[in-house]
């Protein structure tokens, strides 16, 4: 994983937004988790998990909070409570200072990678120059975990500026469906490569020259830490996408792909390609307080039927600690994978803020991420084909709102900050957290008749303006406010959501029956939560529904089975929406159920 000293991130990114660490801080989609007794995940990064005698052990890179912790490990019986039993090592070897051409130590080793050859653990891990490729991957060895005899190996692979593409760090062994084993690796540069191991040493086969398997499409390449598992005569790749080590914003995500080979080519859900294309279908983004979830590393049963996801998140109730997060994999329907909540759950309702796609008035086209591009793509109109690139998260950050793609999982921004009338809307990276940069933030104000203009929150409020007519093809820039219809918009929420109260962790519950009185309730899977909102033609309103079908929503906020309201919603600058209808006005957060 391409990264500094977590410690010196997390004090670095204090500094610039004047964090300080309570026992409850905002999430990052906004609002204060109700408080709730739960245990303290712990500290960790990039975590591996193994199992041996009823323990499961994770290792880690080194921990923020102390300097040279060499690969740290912990132990669990339940997963949710865990020991610490220290670093592996106190120093690195003197063979990875000589390799990487240094005198003076890193701070931690990143990214190891534990798993057991059928007489020893073999423990693999990755040292580097931050910021190049100068990187080695290094074997350590012990015949127990319960009492570990540490054993260093040496050099497993190397990579160096100038002479490889790849860069040498993240490893991760996997077993393929004959038995043979192979090492995967990569972050940034050149993206992820396999190589075969002889099972004798841990360490490549002689001779044998690494394969390209995932790499995306645009520079930096910001993809690394693969992890791969059989299922099924497919092997999944997991990797981790975007920025980790960012503290609370960090956008890490995971997706995976697959290939009936273990050398690839993989491919997402849609099939399309994870090399040199824009292939990869997201399972895993941060949400409440478990932001830039990613760093994963998987513990699959024997027949590979079910297991364990691992993957480090940075904490938004604690100034953003690195911090563990030990999921359940199951397999779909589909046969692709599915990642269940925590064991130890969130604090927090819902799964964090729901895309919506943002309608133009008297248009039938959707605002895009224009070709599907990632920094620096336009911003446009074009033909609703329900697609991620469609898609927008807004998240309240508290001085403005960030609105993000869900494809690239960049933001809306006024392009290169040119604040003047037709100055283009265009995407990049989220950088609203540097100080005085407001290009990527955004308010709203209501328009009438439940129409809503975005406006930057740059000096002179410059709003959203369609050029050319809401088609396909417009192009999306901002100017000053007229009122007209070519600067108004509706939000649609993508697929299910809950109506969460805003000032508590209740959220607006269907009665059992077909009609009735909607009250706000405590979180309850099993009762009616989860709404849909379909637009009503030719106007900015929409119809309420439970996501059963069996009823709508009413003017008086009760459900009914015909006579459904038409109601508005809107985005408010405080990060909760506005419900309205004839006589009555609802604010709710919107949530992910």
């Amino acid at each position: 994983m391409r990264r500094t000293p977590l410690s010196l991130v997390l004090l670095v990114i204090a500094a610039l937004l004047g964090l300080v660490a309570p026992a409850t801080a905002a999430t990052a989609g906004g609002h204060t988790p109700a408080p709730a007794t739960r245990p303290v995940d712990p500290i960790a990064h990039d975590p591996t998990m193994v199992k041996e005698k009823g323990w499961y052990y994770v290792a880690i890179t080194g921990d923020a909070a102390f300097d040279d912790t060499y690969l740290p490990l912990k132990r669990s019986r339940d997963l949710v409570h865990w020991e610490e039993l220290g670093p592996v090592l106190t120093e690195l070897p003197a063979w990875v200072l000589e390799s990487l051409g240094v005198t003076e130590a890193p701070r931690d080793a990143w990214a190891p990678d534990l798993s057991w050859s059928g007489t020893e653990w073999r423990l693999y891990y990755a040292v580097s120059q931050f910021g190049t490729n100068n990187s080695v991957i290094g074997l350590l060895t012990s015949p127990s975990l319960a009492h570990p005899q540490w054993e260093d190996q040496g050099l497993v692979v190397r990579s160096q500026p100038g002479v490889n593409t790849f860069n040498a760090i993240d490893p991760n062994l996997v077993t393929d469906a004959d038995g043979g084993t192979w090492l995967s690796w990569g972050s940034f540069f050149s993206g992820i490569h396999v190589v075969p191991v002889d099972d004798a040493t841990g360490k490549p086969v002689a001779g044998a020259q690494p394969v390209r398997i995932a790499q995306r499409q645009f520079a930096p390449n910001a993809e690394e830490n693969p992890t791969i598992a059989f299922h099924d005569g497919y092997y999944y790749l997991f990797v981790s996408w975007d920025y980790c080590c960012r503290s609370v914003e960090s956008d890490y995500r995971t997706i995976v792909g697959r290939s009936p080979s273990l050398t690839g080519p993989y491919v997402d859900a849609d099939g399309v390609p994870l090399l040199d294309a824009k292939g990869g279908t997201e399972i895993l983004r941060g949400y409440n307080e478990f932001v830039g979830a990613g760093g994963g590393d998987l513990l699959m049963d024997r027949n590979g039927r079910s297991g364990y996801f691992v993957n480090h998140y940075y904490d938004a109730t604690d100034g953003g600690a690195p911090r563990l997060n030990v999921r359940k994999l199951t397999w779909g329907r589909d046969g692709w994978p599915v990642i269940s909540d925590p064991i130890n759950p969130s604090r927090s309702i819902g799964h964090g803020d729901p895309f919506v796609q943002i309608v133009p008035r008297d248009g039938t086209a959707v605002v895009e991420n224009a070709g599907c591009g990632y920094e620096g793509a336009n911003i446009a109109l074009w033909t609703d084909l329900d697609n991620a690139c469609q898609q927008w998260q807004l998240s309240d950050r508290g001085n403005g709102t960030r609105i993000l793609n869900r494809f690239s999982n960049n933001v809306a921004e006024v392009g290169a900050c040119a604040n003047v009338d037709g100055g283009n809307v265009a995407q990049w990276g989220w950088l609203g957290f540097l100080p005085n940069n407001d290009c990527q933030r955004w308010s709203f104000a209501a328009a009438g008749d439940g129409w809503t203009t975005v406006a930057s929150v740059l000096p002179g409020n410059r709003v959203w303006t369609v050029q050319g007519g809401p088609v396909p093809g417009s192009n999306l820039a901002i100017s000053t406010p007229t009122g007209g219809a070519d600067q108004q918009f509706r939000f649609e929420p993508v697929g299910e959501v809950l109506l969460a109260n805003p000032t508590d962790s209740t959220t607006l519950t269907a009665p059992r029956g077909r009609a009735g009185a909607v009250t706000f309730r405590p979180r309850d899977e099993r009762a009616r939560q989860a709404w849909v909102v379909e637009p009503v033609a030719g106007t900015a309103g929409y119809t309420v529904r439970t996501a059963d079908l069996g009823g709508c929503l009413d003017t008086d906020l009760r459900l009914v089975r015909t006579g459904c309201a038409t109601w508005t919603l809107s985005p408010t600058d405080d990060g909760t929406w506005s419900l309205s209808s004839t006589g009555t006005t609802q604010a709710v957060r919107l949530l992910l159920p």
